[in-house]
C-alpha cells in the first residue's frame, strides 16, 4: 500500500488522524490496547463492547491493511465502531504479526489462525457472543486475507465484507461448509487494487453459492466507503440472507 495515498484519503476524509484518535479514546466502551496470549505470544487487539451489546450479541472481526494501516487507523477511516454500537455487536480489530496478513502457506498462516481462534474464543467466553453469529471484515490486505480465513473457517462464520481485496493465492480453489452472505465493495478509481479483482472475487463466492453483493463505488480510490454508507448495506445484506 502506497502510505502517503493512504494518509491522504484518510485525512482528507476524517481530519487529523492524532486528533480522531484522541477523541476516541474519550469513548467508555473503547479498549484500544488489548492483549491475549496465542501460540506463546502476545498478541494485541482493540475491543469495543457497546452498551448496546449485550449475552447473545454478533461478533465483528476486522482486518486491517498491509503496511501503515493498524487497529489504531482501522476505525478512523472505516466507521465500524458506530456501526457496532448501531447493530449491537462486540467488534474487535487483531494486530497482524508483521503489518501484514500472511501471502503464502507456512508456519505465519498458522500462527495468524491460532490468533484469530483464541480471540474469537476469549470473546465467547467472556462477553457470551453467539458463535452464530460470527462476522469478519477486512480491508486490502485484511480483506484478502478475510478470505483465507473463510476457506479455513467456513462452518463458523454468519458472513464477511472485503473491502477493497481480492482473493490472492491462498484463497482460491476451496468450497465452503457454510454459504454465508459475502459483500464486496470496491473503489471504482482503485489504484493499488484493481476492481476487476474484487469483481472477480465476487463472481467467485457466487459461483460457489454464496448470496454475494459486489458494490462498485464510482471514483473511490482505495479507501473504506463509509461515507457512502456502505456498512449499514453491509449489515443488511448479512440480515437479509442469515446463514
Amino acid at each position: 500500500m502506497d502510505r502517503r495515498l493512504f494518509l491522504a484519503g484518510a485525512a482528507c476524509a476524517f481530519g487529523s488522524p492524532a486528533a480522531a484518535q484522541t477523541n476516541e479514546r474519550t469513548q467508555s466502551d473503547v479498549r484500544p490496547n488489548r492483549t491475549i496470549m496465542a501460540g506463546g505470544q502476545s498478541r494485541r487487539y482493540r475491543l469495543v463492547t457497546p452498551a448496546s451489546a449485550g449475552a447473545g450479541a454478533p461478533l465483528m472481526v476486522a482486518l486491517h491493511g498491509m503496511g501503515v494501516d493498524s487497529i489504531s487507523l482501522m476505525p478512523l477511516y472505516s466507521g465500524l465502531d458506530d456501526m457496532a454500537r448501531r447493530i449491537g455487536s462486540v467488534l474487535v480489530y487483531p494486530a497482524s504479526l508483521r503489518n501484514h496478513w500472511p501471502l503464502s502457506l507456512g508456519a505465519e498462516l498458522t500462527t495468524e489462525l491460532t490468533f484469530l481462534d483464541a480471540l474469537v474464543g476469549e470473546m465467547q467466553n467472556r462477553f457470551r457472543t453467539d458463535p452464530r453469529r460470527l462476522y469478519l471484515l477486512g480491508m486490502s490486505n485484511g480483506g484478502y486475507f478475510a478470505t483465507v480465513v473463510a476457506s479455513r473457517r467456513s462452518r463458523f462464520l454468519a458472513g464477511i465484507a472485503v473491502h477493497s481485496g481480492s482473493a490472492g493465492v491462498l484463497g482460491v480453489g476451496f468450497q465452503t461448509a457454510r454459504k454465508f452472505p459475502v459483500y464486496v465493495a470496491h473503489g471504482g478509481a482503485d489504484p493499488i487494487i484493481n476492481i476487476r479483482d474484487g469483481r472477480w472475487l465476487a463472481g467467485m463466492f457466487e459461483r460457489m453459492g454464496h448470496p454475494t453483493q459486489f458494490e462498485e463505488v464510482p471514483g473511490l480510490g482505495h479507501i473504506w466507503a463509509r461515507d457512502q454508507g456502505v456498512n449499514d448495506r453491509i449489515w443488511s445484506h448479512w440480515q437479509a440472507h442469515a446463514a
